[in-house]
């Protein structure tokens, strides 16, 4: 007999089947078998039937997939010696035999594939096989669906009656196998009073709602003719018949129609419930099939309201569905609550964190709410995932104790985007297409298996990558590499190679830099660092040979040793860490060799098929289930028959065109052109039900969220429609409007984000969205200890910056630190300024040192670093440098530069001793020089040592730059003062830095230089403090931005300034100077 169980209530059909379960078989160790559509439904029924108050434990419980379960039922009919354990017509197993089949005479000599052929044949050679196996799997995947959904086609075929080309390579691929799974299952239905093998006397159906209707005759022939009694367990909203039921629009085209007839039944025509019409029409279907081949029913329905009819809008919302009554109708609902919440946002990410902070109120306000008890679905949780992981997975301590923590775990992620083991692997499966550039290969280092594999620490990846940013690797394994992308005849410039080999020969040079060759030897490798330096050339080899080897077609049972012994074994690490990483690429190497030897093949497969094959067979979801119901809040896809009641469901993602999902039938999917029947699945169908299903599953609260706004234009976006045909049923409900729908702002760290009925926790974005009010005052810290002495050049890079000196020295807070910056993998294509600065510095401090040939060495250096571009007219740029350099050193030449020395003094002043190197030319005066304008430190550093030669006697101090125009010379002078006069000046700058040591302050010297000229306006100021177009302003730098987010006060900044520059400036001298005539 066929028994079918009806529910509202999945907690309710487990119930029976516990009780079901626990009636005596005919052996105490017999394994029961309950079918489910889903691994992660059989993982939630058996904890459910292990809690069970009655029976406590779930043992010798199996739960097969229906395809595995029919197939073992045709099994115990027709024997073991017909059928196999294994369908020789499972997906995988046709793909590789139609791929084989494809290129066979009989395929490709026969007109009437032209089509296919064709399809794949006009590729280049190298992408033809790949083209092939493409064809094969979408083929595959269509006679899955035929043999499942139209066996009467199948039949067809097999008598010859099709002369298309799906039917005759349907012919052809069954010449070998003439057992397919429609032929062998009519053969077991009738053989079924003689079956030749064992039979279940009892199966259990559970939590199905969509099986073919080829699988159901065959479930009543069983119960029929072979006494196996069915239980079949099926959640379904309503406990009304709903099988002639219609949506409201389908419901109005008629009513039009018959009422333009003048037929009296327009008037008659119900829908019910419109969300039962409209959402559960797939379900339905399968309902009314059931029913029609059932023996008994029985109806364990539970009204969601209560005996008492209590309930908020979520328990209403479900009485309605159950009842198959309009809540529009009559009155409506009493009114709205939190029971269900409608949430809009801008982004997925604003999901996520309105999503988390709704969370944490349900948990303060229930305690006995906890995280297992919480589900969070979205349409592909792949989206998702990264946000999920950024959100929720963070420490705690900044919140109340009362807050409790989130711990969640995100389930149905792919294999590649769960694990970076499993990505790099295939990243692997890709080397013979690669650049190498050097992010790459340092992301593939970065890799936990990877990085122990090779035994290197964090540490040595960093230094590793400061060896490349100095060796300029940035692409290429050497120049025939190279020159792949490039062409002949291309160079080994910022290659791995010319990397290595100069990190190699300088580490044996010695610790200064060399030319040898056309090689700058680099001396950045010392010591022990050469170990870290040879695992990362064997790395380098490794992945070299790993490219050339990819390359060569294999058989199957050689590519299955490769990528275990060449690629899984030797590139990464063992551990317990790794496990399950390993186990996933084991069985997935395993299952490509299983399913090819399945199929017969034959020959060698190039890389691409093979490639193919693994990325898919990773592009799955982990079959474990290992993150679903761990006892935290899970996070999982939309999955169609996994539909498990929580007391919190959360839906996310429900945007306008996202969900429902649909796939675009194939150009010769012949389902699509034959139309829809009876019982064929899809998945807009699916997703439909599976949202009625998840309205049905919330015990407690519902949440539903969608990106509503576009978070570059603030637009309006609309739901998805089904969110939108639960808003509009729900706007017909009394005290329900769309204004309950409840927006969230842009960013984390709005206003509106900490008021209203759901304030966030998070005390970070609180501090950001509180008004910053400028920092006029800031507290003094207490003076540190008196230093005996200073450099003056420290003494000067502590006043170009005085925020970021405080900031440094007393609050130990580094707020420009960049961090560990990767390795570019773009080379050089334009020399910048700073090339041009290093330039152009090597060849002035060249000739002054009076060093032959200078300029040709500093070309050659720049050339052979790696900064110069691999082009023709750099050269050209390079002369034009050059004969700067050279006509800025003849005006340094002219003042003393040349037979200039380094004179140490020592100069005590307002209590602290100055130490200082002075620039001493051989009349006695000071230079300083720099090939760039004058910026604000080049003032005070011009100034300061100028104050401190004159603090011992009388003597002139000039600075040569860069004019405002490239070919002309700024001279900046200061003429001799007297000593007292100097030493008041100093010691104002050091009663100045003696106060920056206690609170920070605003004088930047960029801002001194300009505010106290004679020429400045207030109207500058904003330009100054912000973004102009000559530069960058003084308010971007990170530690001004830090301590006055606005402005400061303009009028007390210059009356601060103005004792410090004022003098400075008074004193100065400028003079621009054309370049040539400067020369002359």
């Amino acid at each position: 007999m066929i028994h079918t169980l009806f529910s509202n209530r999945l907690e309710d059909l487990a119930d029976s089947l516990a009780v079901l379960l626990a009636v005596p078989t005919g052996h105490p160790l017999a394994t029961q078998h309950v079918m489910v559509q889903h691994p992660g439904m059989g993982h939630w029924l058996n904890m459910r039937l292990a809690e069970h108050p009655q029976h406590r434990v779930a043992m010798n419980v199996d739960y097969p997939l229906p395809v595995a379960q029919m197939w073992s039922l045709i099994r115990g009919v027709l024997g073991d010696q017909r059928v196999p354990e294994h369908s020789p017509y499972e997906r995988e197993v046709v793909a590789w035999r139609l791929y084989d089949l494809l290129a066979s005479d009989k395929v490709t000599g026969d007109n009437a594939f032209t089509e296919p052929n064709r399809y794949w044949q006009q590729q280049a050679q190298r992408q033809q096989a790949l083209r092939r196996f493409e064809l094969a799997e979408e083929v595959a995947d269509l006679f899955e669906q035929y043999l499942m959904y139209r066996p009467d086609w199948i039949q067809r075929w097999d008598r010859g009656e099709e002369t298309h080309w799906q039917a005759r390579l349907w012919r052809l691929l069954t010449a070998d196998a003439p057992d397919h799974p429609v032929r062998l299952l009519r053969d077991a239905e009738q053989g079924l009073d003689r079956p030749q093998g064992v039979l279940p006397d009892v199966l259990f159906v559970f939590g199905i709602n969509s099986v073919a209707p080829l699988w159901l005759d065959f479930m009543r022939a069983l119960s029929d003719r072979a006494s196996v009694d069915f239980y079949v367990f099926c959640l379904n909203p309503t406990n009304e018949y709903a099988g002639d039921l219609t949506t409201e629009k389908r419901a109005a085209r008629l009513r039009a129609r018959w009422l333009d007839a003048h037929d009296p039944e327009a008037l008659a025509l119900d829908v019910g419930n419109p969300l039962i019409g409209s959402l559960g029409q797939q379900g339905q279907m399968f309902i009314r099939q059931l029913t029609a081949r059932s023996d008994h029913e029985t109806q364990l329905y539970r009204h969601p309201l209560g005996e008492n009819g209590a309930g908020g809008l979520l328990h209403r919302l479900q009485a309605d569905l159950l009842e198959l009554v309009d809540g529009r109708d009559g009155g409506g609902h009493a009114g709205a609550d939190d029971r269900v919440e409608i949430v809009s946002a801008h982004s997925a990410l604003r999901e996520v964190q309105g999503l988390h902070d709704w969370l944490l109120h349900q948990f303060n306000d229930d305690p006995t709410l906890t995280p297992k008890d919480v589900l969070v679905m979205c349409p592909n949780v792949e989206d998702y995932a990264p946000f999920v992981e950024a959100v929720f997975a963070r420490r705690f301590d900044d919140l109340a104790e009362t807050v409790p923590p989130l711990p969640s775990s995100i389930a149905d992620r792919t294999l590649r985007d769960a694990d970076a083991t499993v990505a790099t692997f295939l990243d692997m499966l890709t080397l013979p297409d690669a650049r190498f550039q050097v992010s790459q290969v340092l992301g593939w280092l970065q890799v936990d298996a990877v990085r122990e594999r090779l035994g290197l620490s964090h540490d040595d990846l960093e230094r590793i990558a400061d060896w490349l940013d100095a060796a300029a690797v940035h692409w290429g394994l050497d120049a025939g590499h190279k020159s792949q992308w490039t062409g002949e005849g291309g160079s080994d410039r910022f290659t791995w190679s010319q990397g290595l080999e100069r990190l190699l020969l300088g580490f044996a040079w010695g610790d200064q830099e060399a030319v040898v060759g056309d090689r700058l030897l680099l001396p950045q490798v010392e010591g022990g660092d050469a170990v870290v330096l040879g695992k990362l050339m064997a790395f380098i080899r490794e992945l070299r040979d790993l490219t050339r080897d990819l390359r060569k077609p294999r058989s199957v049972g050689d590519w299955q040793a490769f990528l275990e012994e060449r690629l899984r074994q030797a590139l990464f690490a063992a551990g317990r860490d790794f496990d399950p990483a390993h186990d996933d690429l084991r069985a997935c190497i395993r299952e490509f060799g299983e399913n090819a030897r399945r199929a017969g093949l034959q020959g060698n497969l190039p890389l691409e098929v093979v490639r193919r094959v693994i990325e898919n067979a990773l592009a799955t979801p982990a079959r474990t289930g290992r993150q679903f119901l761990t006892g935290q809040i899970t996070v999982c896809s939309m999955v169609p028959m996994r539909s498990i009641p929580f007391r919190v469901i959360a839906v996310l993602g429900l945007n306008d065109g996202e969900f429902p999902r649909q796939r675009p039938p194939l150009g010769f999917d012949l389902m699509a052109e034959d139309g829809p029947r009876a019982g064929d699945r899809s998945r807009r169908g699916d997703d439909r039900y599976l949202f009625l299903e998840a309205l049905v599953s919330a015990r407690d609260r519902l949440y539903l969220s969608y990106q509503g706004r576009d978070v570059r234009t603030n637009t309006e976006k609309q739901p998805s429609l089904v969110l939108g045909e639960l808003m509009h049923y729900l706007d017909g409900c009394s005290g329900w409007s769309r204004g309950h729908v409840r927006e969230l702002p842009l960013q984390p760290f709005s206003e509106a984000n900490f008021s209203g009925d759901w304030p966030g926790f998070d005390a970070y974005w609180l501090a950001l969205a509180r008004r910053r009010e400028p920092r006029q005052k800031v507290a003094s810290l207490e003076e540190p200890e008196w230093p005996e002495s200073v450099a003056l050049e420290d003494l000067a890079r502590a006043l170009e910056n005085p925020a970021r000196h405080f900031a440094r020295t007393r609050l130990q807070l580094y707020l420009d630190d960049a961090g560990d910056a990767m390795p570019d993998d773009a080379e050089p294509f334009d020399p910048d300024h700073l090339d041009r600065y290093r330039l152009q510095h090597a060849v002035i401090e060249g000739v002054l040192c009076g060093e032959p040939r200078a300029a040709e060495r500093a070309r050659q250096h720049f050339h052979l670093s790696g900064a110069a571009p691999e082009h023709p007219l750099v050269d050209d740029q390079l002369d034009e440098w050059q004969s700067q350099a050279e006509l800025f050193t003849g005006c340094l030449q002219r003042a003393g530069a040349a037979g200039m020395t380094r004179q140490a003094v020592s100069v005590t002043e307002a209590g602290l001793t100055l130490e200082a190197e002075l620039p001493v030319t051989s009349n006695g005066d000071l230079l300083f020089w720099r090939l760039a304008s004058p910026r604000g430190r080049d003032w005070l550093r011009l100034w300061l040592y100028h104050l401190v030669a004159n603090a011992r006697q009388p003597a002139a101090t000039q600075g040569c730059f860069r004019g405002k125009q490239t070919e002309q010379v700024r001279h900046i002078a200061f003429a001799p003062l007297e000593p007292a006069q100097a030493r008041d000046h100093l010691g104002t700058w050091v009663r100045f830095w003696a106060a920056s040591r206690c609170e920070p302050s605003p004088c930047h010297a960029d801002l001194g230089v300009t505010m106290v000229a004679d020429d400045y306006r207030p109207s500058q100021f904003a330009g100054l403090w912000n973004d102009e177009y000559q530069g960058r302003g003084v308010g971007r730098d990170a530690y001004m931005a830090w301590f006055w987010p606005h402005p400061p006060e303009q009028g007390a900044l210059l009356d601060a300034l103005q004792p410090l520059y004022g003098p400075m400036l008074q004193q100065a001298e400028i003079e621009d100077a054309p370049l040539e005539v400067a020369d002359d």
